[in-house]
Parts: C-alpha cells; structure tokens; sequence
C-alpha cells in the first residue's frame, strides 16, 4: 500500500490545523478514494473496538462532532453524540466491548474549546451511564481501558500553550483507578508529545512514544547533566525517548531492538502483546511488524497518515487518511476494507472494479446514547 500527500500536522495536535491539499496514489495499493479533503466532513482517531468488527473514529461534519461506529460487515453507522457545552474524542473499547472510555473537552460559553478542563469518561458500550472519572486541569488523550476493566490509561499535559505549534505542552502518562476514583502519575519526564499508550496483559506494564522529554530525575534537556543521565540508563537497556516501556512507575529495560538510525513512532500493541507494530519517522508512512530477530517485515507505506489502529486479535491494521479509512490484513498487506466519505467520479465503476469500496453514510443510523 502506498499512498502520497503533501506532508502536514497530523491528529496529534488535537485536529486544530487541517490538511489542505491531500491526494491518494494508489501504488501499490489496490484501492484508494481520489479525492481533496472535505473541510466539512473529517475523521480523526480511529480504533477498532473489541473483536475488530467495527472501528471508531472521530467525525466532525459542518461543525458537528461525534464518536462514530462503523460496522465493517454490514456497512451499518452509529454514533454516540457528546451533550450541549461539551465535545467528546478519541473514543475507545474496553477489551471486553461493555464499556468505552473517551476524552471530554468543554465548550467555552463564547465558543472554542477549553483544552485545559478536559477530563477522561466512560460510558456502557449501549450509551447508558456515562460518566466523567478524572478532575482538575490539564489537557487529557488518548485514554485506553486496562484488560481487566479496572483502570484507564491516558497522557496528561500540565500546560496549556497559548502560542506555538501545539495547543498543549508537558505531557506524562497518568493512570485513573475506577474502583477509587485515585488518580496516579506514573511518568515525570514533561513531553512535548505523547501517544499511543496502551497496557500489557498484566495490566502493570505499559507502553507508549514520548517526544522530546524536557526533564529526567531533576535533571533538563538544556543541560549535561540530562544527557549523563540518559546515557546511564542507556547501558542498562532503558531510555525515554520514542518507544519506551514502564511498570507503573518504574523504568524498566526496553525489550524491543530497532535497526540503527531508525525512530520508531506510533506503537501498536496486539492484546495479547504478541504482535507490535510502528511506524517508521520520516519513512512516508512505512509500517513495520516487529521480529525479535531482527527481520521486521514491511506491512504497508501510506503516506502522511492522521491516526493507526491494530485489531485486538493482530490481524487488522486500520489507516486514516486524508478522513478515509483502509484496513488492511497484517499477514499479506492487502485491503480488505476502503471506506470513503464521499463519492468520487465515475463512483460505480470504480466499486466493481474494487469491490472492498465503500461509502461511509452521511448520517448515523442511531444514536446510541440517546
């Protein structure tokens, strides 16, 4: 798979910039929607939910923003719809299905969004018994259910920027006890961006990126003293940058070998965490399965992609791009899934030449927390 665009900010900063130009070249892909951005219906964090049946995306259209469920096999939309004053993102299954965690950001009575009051809910997969479980300030992503249900992982950032590239700034992972209501921090090392954080089975390891830490163990960035730090635990198999792997709050060894000069991104765990995969830093798009001897097999190159997913079970990788969404078999490469937003010229004769086409509906079929 390979798909090409003009190279822009991705979904990691909240979806506040769009893509401007974004065309498809489908080589060698076997499908792609060719078509220019629709500022008025985007996508934005997609995730599968629990069997891999359906994905979740964030779907914003004339200034209307939903959580989105699409069922892969009947084609079939639905959506959960954020109340008056709020907007919720970056929706996610528990690994049991019962229940989704999501972020809540507030709506400023004058309009815009209030980054710094965002707080963490949870919610029945059916809509019913939502929920917020964190409070106080900060900006709060990507949450993500433990495997027993219990907690919910998620990056914090303490500062709210008020100029630059990023709305927010001095991300760590923190962690929320859903049983207590205890809210913990598990990392002190102040990011400039943090994502795809995701437990291990035993639910006391996690894994994630961080770029750009600005602080270690009392220690700055703009100071020696930082870069003797990291180079001690660098003898010891640890490190902060990029991937990197925790027990709750301890650093531990990184099990994971990358080949030299390469900067893995975006890690994707299975459930069983047999399988990891990551993106490549400045490769255009090259994702790669991870092999404990070395050989780390090439899934697909899609260009600039605005957020990834794997199925729980490691057989689906799931790519937003330019708000279309391909899914692809992780054991071959190929699509088996392209779902478009919008129909493109000579639609029909398109689809009987690509039969894994389809068009994403315009509305929800329901509203499930209704």
């Amino acid at each position: 798979m390979k798909i090409i665009r003009k190279k822009g900010f991705s979904s990691r900063v909240l979806h506040i910039i769009l893509f401007m130009l974004i065309v498809f070249v489908s080589t060698p892909f076997t499908g792609g929607c060719m078509s220019i951005i629709d500022e008025k219906d985007s996508i934005s964090n997609l995730s599968f939910n629990h069997d891999g049946r359906k994905v979740v995306f964030d779907r914003c259209r004339a200034g209307s923003c939903q959580i989105q469920v699409y069922d892969l096999e009947t084609g079939e939309l639905a959506a959960y719809q954020s109340p008056k004053g709020e907007r919720w993102t970056m929706g996610k299954y528990s690994y049991d299905g019962k229940k989704i965690t999501f972020s809540v950001i507030p709506i400023k009575p004058k309009g815009g969004l209030d980054l710094g009051q965002m707080q963490i809910a949870v919610m029945d997969a059916n809509g019913k018994n939502y929920r917020k479980v964190t409070t106080g300030p900060g900006a709060k992503l990507y949450p993500t259910f433990s495997h027993n249900g219990k907690k919910i992982l998620y990056a914090k950032a303490a500062r709210i920027r008020e100029k630059g590239r990023t709305p927010a700034a001095q991300y760590d992972a923190w962690e929320v006890n859903l049983e207590t209501a205890e809210e913990s921090q598990l990392t002190f090392f102040q990011y400039y961006y943090m994502s795809n954080l995701t437990y291990y089975p035993d639910d006391e390891r996690f894994i994630y990126y961080g770029e750009n830490p600005s602080v270690f163990e009392g220690a700055y960035a703009d100071q020696s003293a930082f870069r003797d730090k990291l180079g001690e635990i660098g003898k010891q198999g640890k490190g902060i940058h990029y991937i990197v792997v925790m027990k709750g709050k301890e650093l531990i060894p990184n099990p994971y070998k990358f080949p030299p000069k390469t900067r893995p991104e975006s890690p994707l765990l299975s459930k069983d965490s047999s399988m990891l995969i990551y993106e490549k830093h400045m490769s255009a798009g090259k994702f790669f399965l991870y092999s404990p001897d070395g050989n780390h097999r090439q899934i697909c190159q899609a260009g600039s992609v605005d957020s990834v997913a794997i199925s729980s079970d490691g057989q689906s990788l799931g790519l937003n791009v330019s708000s279309n969404i391909f899914i692809i078999n992780i054991s071959d490469g190929k699509i088996y899934h392209t779902i478009c937003v919008k129909r493109t010229k000579n639609w029909d004769e398109k689809v009987k030449k690509n039969p894994s086409w389809r068009l994403l509906p315009e509305q929800p079929l329901v509203i499930m927390n209704k």
